[in-house]
């Protein structure tokens, strides 16, 4: 990142790369208006230098360290956090399989790098979770309802050409149990965008899943990286509908609700700034 020229160069190859496997694909899409930009940027290479310069503040900031920095991270006073990345229903092995990322979104990966490190000192897991479902793009979705997705607009999520649309639904605790089940362990959830429920009518807690004659309270937990069972798991989700509970007029009693089907809210947030999360 400090060197321009070797950047520049291995961009380059980079976008060359690109160019040979998706010669295919972008023959077969040469006339559609939709990816015209995107095959663009295969082909100009102004486009490194554009990505050079997006980075340019970040290489400023960013210094190398090597495997002891984490060490002493953890031994300066105050706590370190580690946040996961994208949802465990994304996970490449745990996740509603194929419509997964490929890379680990459990807590895996914090738990490896604190054993490196020979941490014992204490810990608290949080499972991060909106008080609402939401899905972008294509995959199950047992509890979505259009009419939260027009109620609960998302100001950073919309509908996209590759991606497709942002669906919203009920909270859906069959799916946070699993979530919960694929990690090492959660001690509590955070509960977040409570403040965007004002004005979206009962809320509900889906508290279990039927399909095929079948009602299920739990997903099961299949043998690790079989993506068989997921692949399984997913066409199963993809039939089923929600069991919803009774309902729940405003957010303090949707928490409440959560909690009894899940585990603890020790976190809630009603707003995107510090001072609207609060310690239950």
């Amino acid at each position: 990142l400090e060197g321009r020229a070797t950047l520049a160069a291995k961009l380059l190859r980079i976008q060359e790369r690109k160019r040979a496997e998706l010669a295919e694909l972008r023959a077969a899409l040469a006339d559609d208006d939709d990816a015209g930009d995107d095959l663009d940027a295969l082909d100009d290479p102004r486009v490194v230098a554009v990505w050079i310069d997006m980075l340019a503040a970040f290489t400023r900031a960013a210094r190398l360290v090597d495997d002891d920095a984490l060490g002493e991270v953890l031994r300066r006073p105050g706590s370190v956090v580690f946040e996961g990345a994208q949802g465990v229903l994304l996970d490449e092995w745990r996740g509603l399989h194929p419509y997964t990322t490929w890379s680990t979104c459990t807590d895996a990966n914090a738990s490896v790098l604190l054993d490196e490190q020979r941490y014992d000192g204490d810990m608290l897991r949080l499972g991060l979770v909106r008080a609402y479902a939401t899905r972008h793009g294509a995959g199950p979705f047992v509890t979505e309802s259009a009419a939260l997705t027009a109620r609960v607009p998302d100001p950073h999520n919309g509908a996209h050409p590759w991606q497709g649309t942002f669906r919203v639904g009920h909270f859906d605790a069959v799916a946070t149990r699993y979530a919960m089940r694929c990690c090492a362990r959660v001690d509590a959830l955070a509960v977040s965008c409570l403040d965007r429920l004002a004005d979206a009518g009962t809320l509900h807690v889906a508290t279990a899943y039927r399909a095929d004659g079948e009602t299920r309270r739990d997903l099961s937990l299949g043998a690790f990286r079989d993506l068989e069972h997921q692949a399984a798991l997913t066409a199963w989700c993809a039939r089923a509908a929600p069991v919803y509970d009774g309902g729940h007029g405003d957010a303090e009693a949707l928490v409440e609700a959560i909690a009894a089907e899940t585990a603890e809210v020790a976190l809630v947030s009603y707003g995107p700034t510090a001072a609207d999360k609060r310690w239950r």
